[in-house]
């Protein structure tokens, strides 16, 4: 039987119908009373955005529904993990600068009115192995240890695209968002003896375009931003010493997006499989019935809230949806993204996908053209939803 996908679209002419209370609606519909008892600690995962990127979740929608398990009786801690990255932008590599970056985007035990927990510890080490036995591609992953201690979990999502799962929802909320530093290696098979990142090639004639402009260039950047210090110049040529490499992919957001690095083709395809694999893994290693998720199809971004920017939604505002299936609930957001045109002078409308039904994640948000659907499909092989 298909799984119940609850929704309230983006419209409101009361206070109960404002955006803050939309999720908590949607959640009682989707049986919040009963999904924990009194006294139960219960975690809200949410991603609380990388500082420079403003179309996170807002702390206000999120403190509704700490209000609301309040009100049940439960005990509610806002979680997440660190990243794995390590570059000139990321502010959440390490918990302590994690916690400092949230909080001037208004998340920390004041507004939210409940601790947060980064739950790998402050060097994103501090994990737990989980067996995949049905994955497409993982066998095992890593996640945060303190996720065990939780007695419930509410995955509360931006939806949004995303250059490597395509699209970013409840799937990818879990599969990298519970992942540690361990876990999201994995997760982006950055470690892989044949496809990892340590086995890219140079595009030297993308490293001189890249050398050009005023200093510092983009060339620069790529070089002095690496903790490893696996670039360098030598003779006039970009050189990238893979031995050296930490396997952080710090460097995607600049030299890969830019062309000057390029992965093996067979890597970017296992991304968006790899998320929904790290997610069953995660799920029922916590307990799949522990599970209840809610996403807003707000400000629907080209890429994910781990950018330091963000473009133009490419589509309108749609509303919240809310389920106890990840893969059913990603899919009535995919579902309804599409049906609607997209935004004017997004780079939806750029790529020449401003229709309904063209696949715009696929074609827009996806680095490697893959397809949107990869996730759902592999949350489905991997048996923790349905459609």
């Amino acid at each position: 039987m298909p799984s119940k996908v609850y929704f309230m679209n983006d419209r409101a002419n009361s206070l109960q119908e404002s955006t803050p209370f939309k999720a908590v609606k949607v959640l009682r519909d989707a049986g919040l009373e009963t999904h924990f008892k009194k006294g139960d600690t219960v975690g809200i995962k949410i991603h609380m955005g990388e500082y420079g990127n403003s179309l996170n979740l807002r702390p206000q929608w999120v403190g509704a529904i700490v209000e609301e398990v309040k009100r049940l009786g439960g005990k509610p801690v806002i979680v997440d993990c660190n990243t794995i990255v390590f570059s000139d932008y990321s502010s959440r590599t390490f918990t302590d600068d994690h916690l400092r970056s949230v909080s001037r985007h208004g998340f920390n035990e004041e507004t939210l009115g409940c601790p947060i927990w980064i739950c790998d510890g402050e060097n994103g080490f501090d994990d737990v192995q989980v067996e995949v036995p049905n994955g497409v591609y993982l066998k095992h992953s890593f996640m945060g240890k303190k996720l065990l201690e939780l007695d419930s979990v509410i995955v509360l999502t931006h939806f949004k695209g995303h250059p490597m799962g395509v699209y970013g929802g409840a799937l990818k909320n879990v599969g990298i968002g519970m992942g540690s530093h361990r876990g999201k290696e994995s997760t982006h098979y950055l470690n892989h003896h044949i496809y990892g990142i340590q086995n890219m090639t140079v595009n030297q004639e993308a490293a001189k375009a890249a050398a050009q402009g005023p200093k510092p260039t983009l060339l620069d950047r790529v070089i002095a931003g690496c903790p490893f210090d696996a670039f360098e110049m030598i003779d006039g040529e970009f050189v990238f010493h893979n031995e050296k490499c930490g396997k952080c992919a710090g460097c995607f957001s600049g030299a890969l997006f830019a062309g000057i690095l390029n992965l093996k083709p067979e890597i970017t395809a296992t991304w968006a499989p790899t998320i929904a694999d790290a997610a069953s893994g995660y799920i029922n290693a916590i307990g799949k019935e522990k599970f209840i998720y809610v996403s807003y199809a707000m400000d629907i971004s080209p890429w994910c809230d781990c950018v330091n920017f963000h473009d133009k939604p490419l589509v309108p505002n749609i509303g919240v949806f809310a389920s106890k299936d990840p893969v059913a609930i990603d899919m009535a957001c995919i579902e309804m993204a599409e049906s609607k045109s997209g935004m004017q002078d997004s780079q939806a409308t750029d790529f020449g996908f401003g229709e309904p039904n063209t696949e715009r994640f696929t074609n827009v948000s996806s680095m490697a053209k893959v397809s949107q659907w990869a996730q759902i499909n592999a949350g489905k092989y991997n048996g923790i939803g349905d459609t």
